[in-house]
């Protein structure tokens, strides 16, 4: 016996996304009796069991984690297709399912995505916080911040920006530990690290003459959010790097003051990462048109835009 049912794939794969049948009913709009008869057909079909189920959770066989993987690029592949060849008649509509780091809330993320979804009320967008993405070949999202170089897979990525964080303190930090006057001096100061699997000793910091600076730091705050990272900064614990805007923010209130003036941290670039076949929906293609303006105001030091005015 064959597939024959496009309906059972997309079941399938909603459960294997949502992590239980009920989750899975609610976001397809169906009553749990019929996923659970999709996914029984779909099983017999192919002759092996893909999901360990109960009333309360569910988990994917080996045989279900490679079929996941197939059945979730022919979704995407029939989508695409779907959009390319009957555009939507009403403007952009659907969803997006972006995982963006942390910080950006921090940032103005939500404010500024106010104006995209202005201009476009049928768009739906989920957001997921992650400072990584821990899944590559998970397909459940559509567009994904990475930092570095866009790993060899089967995901498409486009270029967003280059950032190069800048350094600052609260005043009373200053005050009680001295204004770091070359990168060496950090040694004998508290830096806020970033530690994920691997805690940072070193930071690779840029003069004004552009030449890269291999600079021994330490610290007692180590955090693998950085949204704490921030929050530190702000409680007078350290020395950190952070956005130029957000930077020129905390200044203007007296929150914050810049270190090491015309140093900053070796840049990277960040890239907007998609499952390959998703780049090309219009809905996606609209969300990181303006999630590549959003980080480029945000760390190229450039003014935010103007909010448009609605009509009245």
């Amino acid at each position: 016996m064959s597939v024959e049912h496009i309906e059972d794939l997309k079941v399938f794969a909603q459960a294997v996304e949502s992590g239980t049948l009920a989750a899975a009913g609610r976001i397809l709009g169906l009553a749990p009796s019929i996923v659970s008869r999709r996914l029984a057909r779909l099983e017999r079909a192919l002759g092996v069991r893909l999901l360990q189920r109960t009333t309360r959770s569910l988990s994917v066989t080996d045989e279900g984690r490679v079929f996941y993987r197939r059945c979730r690029r022919i979704l995407l592949e029939l989508e695409a297709g779907e959009d390319e060849v009957q555009p939507p008649q009403d403007g952009i509509s659907g969803t997006v399912r972006a995982v963006v780091p942390s910080s950006s809330v921090m940032h103005g993320f939500m404010e500024s995505l106010g104006e995209l979804l202005h201009a476009h009320p049928q768009l739906t967008i989920q957001v997921r916080l992650a400072d990584q993405v821990d899944n590559l070949s998970g397909g459940s999202w559509d567009v994904a911040v990475w930092v570095g170089n866009v790993p060899d897979s089967t995901h498409v990525g486009r270029r967003l920006c280059q950032i190069s964080p800048i350094f600052a303190a609260t005043p009373d930090y200053l005050a009680l530990h001295g204004v770091p006057e070359t990168p060496v001096d950090l040694a004998n100061h508290q830096c806020l690290r970033f530690g994920s699997d691997r805690t940072e000793h070193v930071w690779s910091i840029v003069d004004p003459r552009g030449t890269t600076h291999r600079v021994p730091i330490g610290g007692q705050v180590v955090s693998e959010d950085l949204v704490a990272s921030y929050a530190a900064l702000h409680a007078g614990l350290g020395i950190g790097a952070l956005p130029h805007r957000r930077l020129r923010e905390a200044e203007s209130n007296g929150a914050l003051k810049q270190v090491l003036p015309g140093y900053h941290l070796e840049p990277v670039t960040l890239y907007a990462l998609m499952p390959e076949g998703r780049h090309r929906l219009p809905r996606i293609q609209v969300f990181v048109d303006w999630l590549a303006e959003f980080m480029q105001t945000l760390f190229l030091d450039k003014p935010p835009r103007k909010k448009r005015r609605r009509s009245a």
